[in-house]
């Protein structure tokens, strides 16, 4: 798969997660915090996982517009395996951590949004072994 290719889909599915985390946690904030709490989940208790919430999800929405900006630089095929290696690293990172809180904390990312974490990261992968131009 050429590079072209591989920047804006895993660009898209940042974006795409960091969108899905942002609506999840404004639209149906106790859904989304129930799996980590027991009892009463009160107002400053959403205001403060809303805050971890926006934070993770901008940073996500920020690494789609990071790896969008680094295809538009049209980089060279030795620099593009290493952007890809460099976010499957980074992908990974958070693969670990989602799959941490779904078999030991009860809760997690939702399926739909770790099932495109998994996509993305080993589309990186994918690309920092087998990219072309």
């Amino acid at each position: 798969m050429k590079s072209k290719y591989i920047f804006p889909i895993i660009s898209i599915i940042n974006i795409f997660c960091g969108l899905l985390l942002l609506i999840g946690v404004f639209s149906a904030p106790e859904e989304l915090i129930s799996p980590y709490f027991q009892g009463e989940i009160t107002d400053e208790l959403i205001f403060f996982a809303q805050g971890i919430v926006n934070v993770t999800a901008v940073h996500q929405i920020g690494i789609g517009l990071f790896i969008f900006v680094l295809w538009k630089l049209k980089l060279g095929k030795d620099s593009n395996k290493k952007v890809f290696l460099a976010y499957s690293v980074f992908g990974g990172t958070i693969l670990l951590v989602a799959l941490f809180n779904h078999l030991f904390q009860g809760g997690g990312p939702p399926i739909p949004i770790l099932v495109l974490i998994i996509s993305a990261t080993l589309l990186g992968l994918y690309g920092s072994k087998r990219e072309t131009n």
